[in-house]
């Protein structure tokens, strides 16, 4: 895993999942070997009301996972989380 540990890359992880403006108060993050696992809910943060198509909570996962591959040890991100509009 290059010398990373686990619990750094999942607080990088949320600290991405929060720069997209998404509500993570729900989601539990847990990292092996490289592997980030999401599970719970993730939503909108109270008061976004933006209604773009890109601006959607799903597309919003998808910029923040990418972002998330970048870090230093992180070889897959696996979101088992539901996702709420």
């Amino acid at each position: 895993m290059s010398g990373v540990d686990g619990k750094v890359i999942a607080m990088h992880a949320r600290k991405e999942f929060s720069r997209a403006s998404l509500d993570i108060s729900r989601m539990d993050i847990a990292c092996l070997h490289g592997v980030i696992n999401i599970y719970g809910w993730i939503g909108r943060l109270r008061g976004d009301n933006s209604e773009e198509e890109e601006d959607s909570v799903q597309g919003r996962i998808e910029k923040a996972s990418e972002r998330i591959k970048r870090i230093p040890g992180v070889r897959e991100i696996v979101v088992y989380a539901r996702i709420r509009e």
